[in-house]
């Protein structure tokens, strides 16, 4: 039997990408990280957040500036075809760059590709000439971030029934509906408003996308969530009261909502199982090196079967869930139907970052269990990846669905 096709080498793009990213990283953000070190470490969430929990304009100015500097630098929306200021990076390599970027030390250098939700989405390349102007090349530029206003506070992340409307009134559609846990919801200067425009609660036709700006009378921030973990990326609710935008806010098709969602909730998936991944990468090998240099007893941790092997077991997970995950991209890529792989890949991979971050901290012992260690961080926000993008349970439906059919 030849298997001279089967190929399980890193694209030679995502390679080089990684070595400029880590330039990048070393050059302009480790700096800034310096200058800033307040909203690092144990005490962050004091600094970065006020009474209300809002950032602060400081932190504010500081992730603008993160921003700019890697749109001018290229990383900012590199998974943005060239036309509009992008790369134009396929499936693969965006997801090996978000598996790079979670195994580091926690740090200001997630605000340079993803911008935590506010960042450019192929969504956007439905725009038309003046929305691209609007919104599109500003949001390229790092001027702008925006925010994907779908999961609604009944129904999660069922598009099905959303319950937000939007209807016409002469040139105008009149939006209204509330929207929950939106990543960047606070922050952004516009958003991507889902809403029913007709058809029946429970129909997939009928959805349509809106761009709506953050000052457009009848759209407010609601509350400020307080998640356990990865509080930077300021999710919050998002309300619409009678709020009018002009028949030019609509983005593509009305109507194809719907797919317009599915495309980006795909593609975000394959980001955070990647992510989750580098993330668990990172827990493993500090724990090793702590298992190697901690005595006690007179020996190693490392020689105690009861660490070692708990750590090989991850470290096979982490193994697994990695081709998971790039044979889903690959798929991807190659115009196949990637739903089950996709699922199969965030289900197993948000599991993982789970595992690896309980591991790790009872390697560390209490020492993990502190603040002063990135362990304690990546335990809470490792909870919220098996919720995000879709839940375990939603996973699991797709992949019932797709085994069925």
């Amino acid at each position: 039997m030849s298997t001279h096709n089967m190929d399980f080498s890193e694209p030679e793009e995502a390679t080089q990408l990684k070595d400029e990213l880590s330039t990048f990283i070393e050059d302009e953000i480790e700096p800034l990280e310096e200058e800033h070190a307040r909203f690092l470490g144990p005490d962050a969430e004091r600094h970065i957040f006020d009474d209300s929990f809002e950032q602060v304009p400081e932190y504010l100015e500081l992730k603008e500036t993160i921003r700019k500097r890697a749109a001018e630098a290229g990383f900012w929306g590199m998974n943005m075809p060239e036309e509009v200021g992008g790369r134009g990076i396929d499936t693969l390599t965006d997801a090996i760059i978000a598996e790079f970027l979670e195994n580091r030390p926690p740090g200001l250098h997630t605000y340079a590709v993803r911008g935590a939700g506010g960042g450019p989405t192929p969504i956007l390349l439905a725009c038309d000439e003046r929305q691209r102007d609007r919104y599109l090349d500003p949001l390229m530029a790092g001027e702008k971030t925006t925010c994907f206003a779908l999961t609604e506070p009944n129904h999660g992340s069922d598009p099905n029934l959303l319950e937000t409307t939007a209807e016409t009134d002469g040139d105008e559609w009149v939006i209204n509906g509330r929207k929950s846990w939106i990543s960047n919801g606070p922050y952004a200067d516009f958003a991507m408003v889902f809403a029913r425009t007709s058809g029946q609660p429970g129909r997939i036709d009928g959805i349509s996308c809106f761009l709506v700006d953050a000052d457009t009378p009848g759209f407010e921030v609601g509350d400020i969530h307080r998640p356990m973990g990865h509080a930077w990326v300021a999710p919050s609710e998002l309300e619409l009261d009678d709020c009018r935008v002009g028949e030019d806010a609509l983005l593509g098709e009305e109507g194809k909502g719907f797919y317009q969602a599915m495309d980006w909730i795909g593609n975000a998936r394959l980001g955070v199982a990647a992510g989750c991944v580098g993330s668990a990468q990172f827990l493993i090998e500090k724990a090793v090196d702590y298992a190697e240099e901690r005595e006690t007893f007179g020996e190693p941790l490392i020689d105690r079967q009861g660490i070692s092997f708990p750590l090989a077991e991850v470290a096979a997970d982490i193994e697994r869930t990695r081709q998971l995950y790039r044979y889903a991209a690959w798929k991807a890529d190659t115009g196949r139907d990637a739903r089950k792989e996709t699922a199969m890949a965030k289900l197993s991979a948000a599991n993982l970052e789970n595992d690896a971050a309980d591991v790790s901290m009872q390697v560390h012992g209490g020492k993990g269990y502190s603040r002063r260690e990135p362990i304690e961080e990546r335990y809470r926000s490792s909870r919220g990846k098996r919720l995000t993008e879709g839940t375990d349970e939603m996973q699991k439906r797709t992949i019932v669905r797709e085994l069925r059919d």
